[in-house]
């Protein structure tokens, strides 16, 4: 139902498809539009089976009373995004990153999300000499002595790093 459209107005209404297969060519590609495909599963199982079998999709909408449900699907899948009874209000927060994983995209966009996609933190790490003959004990050969301070400055409870 629905799919009217108006080439001049650049409108296509909303589309409703009901009795899709999962090898239906509407089920192959990602869809960006206005029309949303009515597949039936006989239980959340198989829905989330059917999910992961697929690449991993942009967005997730899961509606439900139940919110054992809602957590369900959650945890047992991956999206660029999930949203619980609403499929709209998610990506018009600026406080949630929104953005896809997979052959969806990657990175978020959003307030400080975007700028985080768009930026990289690059390590640096500015080393002199001074400490050089220090640095000694990282190179062979080995002994006791040399061991036993690489294993105290390697060691979780040290929060000394002479290297």
């Amino acid at each position: 139902m629905g799919g009217e459209g108006n080439q001049e107005d650049k409108y296509i209404a909303p589309t409703v498809v009901v009795d899709v297969a999962e090898d239906d060519a509407l089920m192959q590609e990602e869809i960006f539009g206005p029309i949303l495909p009515i597949l039936t599963v006989e239980s959340l199982e198989e829905g989330i089976d059917f999910i992961n079998r697929k690449e991993k999709p942009l967005a997730l909408y899961v509606f439900s009373d139940e919110s054992s449900v809602v957590n369900t699907v959650l945890n047992k899948t991956s999206s660029g995004g999930f949203c619980s009874n609403d499929g709209i209000l998610h990506m018009t927060l600026p406080s949630l990153p929104f953005g896809g994983v997979g052959a969806s995209g990657w990175g978020s966009y959003h307030g400080r999300w975007g700028f985080e996609t768009f930026s990289h933190r690059r390590g640096c790490m500015l080393r002199g000499w001074a400490l050089e003959r220090l640095n000694g004990l990282r190179y062979p050969p080995y002994n006791e002595n040399k061991l036993s301070w690489l294993r105290w400055s390697a060691s979780p409870k040290s929060s000394c790093s002479l290297m």
